[in-house]
């Protein structure tokens, strides 16, 4: 598990996720007899009335201001406080008059910093309402070192390239990039950060999302050897100033020569009721590479044998490469894919289901730490027991809950369940409980915990 050194990072994570850079929260109303006593500026990680912060060049992140009032309340003014700098040359913040990067149109909310260059002098922040101030002093760090990620449309689980820098794509096929940043000797997904371009941009060969870094190539732009073009992501933020970054990925359309598939399972049978995933990869001709799993068709079909149906897929929306067994059987798996004209189909894999009875399961891992706030994902694992002596992963006959969803939360969507992801700003301790229903008695499912703590790791 990804963990951050130090409350800057956990900030910035947290306004990576866009949304509060976009509208930070309204405020309750003046009155009902109650007077302003003072103002707070508010941190980025959440920390009430902070008298220190640490941005970090090219990375948005933002403030909240709040009065408290002479009966104790605390009232968020985020849209109501005017926000001043000592340093614009180093640290901006908008007083809602800081552009949205192109092409989006528009401006980020009071209180959103834009970390122009790094300062180890400290840069003040002010925030000014109805006679009321109160300051907070950044420094402004610089990431280490940036790395492009591809990651499979419809997840959110990425990995590096294959090849540092340069990718391979098939025609007709989809890419979806991230960045990953070092903070501090920490990484961190900044993804929010970046507008994607390609360099020299030819829709002939592909075109990019200059939000979301989704390439798609062209169906048929693979003469032989590929043609390339060079993407590119830039960070708005820090557009001009020294220390402005840029990062190119040389991108290669190339024809396909086969298709491989692995099972999730390997050769074990698929137990009635459960799913099994398949993986397909592209070969350029020197090995598989690119991740075909969710671009694929596949089918299932009984053996000549006159064998009934047992397997379905594309059952959960959105996951073509999911086999969900039936009944008891056998069937053949195959999948293909169009590239350049040219249809490829992977070997045939012959799946055995059987019936088998749950006798318990394990959730995996059985603790872990997290920052709170981090955007970073972790991915639980549920696998089942069962009376043959077989176990399987069984993820998606699962359902999971949090004690304290403000600490972590898990996904029961069908595209990324057990994928955990922290509530919000809050340090603490949350369960997580996995269950499935057991056969034997409908009244006591299996279930399976893992503990979660939130906590920013000590220096």
């Amino acid at each position: 598990m990804i963990q951050f050194r130090q409350s800057g990072v956990r900030a910035l994570s947290l306004l990576l996720l866009a949304a509060s850079l976009l509208g930070l929260s309204g405020c309750d109303p003046v009155g009902n007899g109650s007077g302003p006593v003072r103002l707070v500026v508010n941190g980025p990680d959440g920390t009430a009335d902070a008298a220190t912060g640490k941005a970090y060049t090219c990375l948005r992140t933002g403030l909240t201001g709040s009065v408290v009032f002479d009966d104790g309340r605390s009232v968020d003014f985020a849209r109501r406080v005017t926000w001043s700098t000592s340093d614009a040359s180093k640290l901006r913040v908008s007083n809602g008059d800081e552009p949205l990067p192109s092409p989006a149109t528009g401006f980020y909310s009071r209180g959103v910093l834009t970390p122009v260059a790094a300062s180890a002098t400290p840069v003040t922040i002010t925030a000014t309402f109805s006679g009321f101030s109160d300051s907070i002093a950044f420094t402004v760090g610089t990431p280490s070192s940036y790395t492009v990620q591809s990651k499979a449309p419809q997840t959110n689980i990425s990995s590096p390239l294959a090849t540092p820098g340069a990718m391979r794509i098939a025609p007709n096929s989809i890419i979806d990039l991230d960045v990953l940043a070092v903070v501090d000797g920490l990484p961190v997904i900044v993804d929010p950060a970046v507008v994607w371009s390609f360099v020299t941009p030819n829709t002939a060969i592909a075109i990019i999302d200059p939000a979301s870094g989704i390439i798609i190539a062209a169906a048929n732009a693979a003469p032989a050897g590929g043609t390339a073009l060079t993407a590119r992501a830039s960070f708005p933020a820090c557009a001009g100033s020294p220390d402005a970054t840029t990062l190119d990925t040389t991108l290669t359309v190339a024809p396909l020569t086969a298709l491989t598939i692995t099972p999730q399972f390997g050769g074990d049978p698929l137990v009635v009721g459960n799913t099994e995933g398949f993986t397909v990869f592209g070969d350029f001709g020197d090995g598989p590479e690119q991740d075909l799993s969710l671009q694929s068709a596949f089918t299932a079909s009984a053996p000549t044998t006159g064998a009934a149906t047992v397997g379905l897929f594309n059952a959960a929306p959105g996951l073509t490469n999911l086999l969900i067994a039936l009944e008891a059987g056998t069937v053949n798996v195959s999948a293909k894919f169009t590239s350049a004209g040219t249809e490829l189909l992977t070997p045939t894999q012959t799946v055995i289901a059987r019936i088998d009875t749950l006798t318990g399961i394990a959730i995996a891992p059985t603790a872990l730490s997290i920052l709170p706030g981090a955007s970073t994902i972790t991915p639980l694992t549920v696998t089942g027991s069962y009376a043959s002596g077989l176990s399987q992963v069984i993820n998606r006959r699962s359902f999971f809950t949090s004690s304290n969803t403000t600490i972590a939360q898990v996904s029961n969507n069908a595209q990324t369940v057990g994928q955990l992801i922290s509530g919000g700003a809050a340090a603490g301790t949350a369960t997580i409980t996995a269950s499935v229903p057991n056969p034997a008695d409908s009244t006591m499912p299996f279930t399976a915990t893992t503990t979660v703590t939130a906590a920013n790791p000590t220096p």
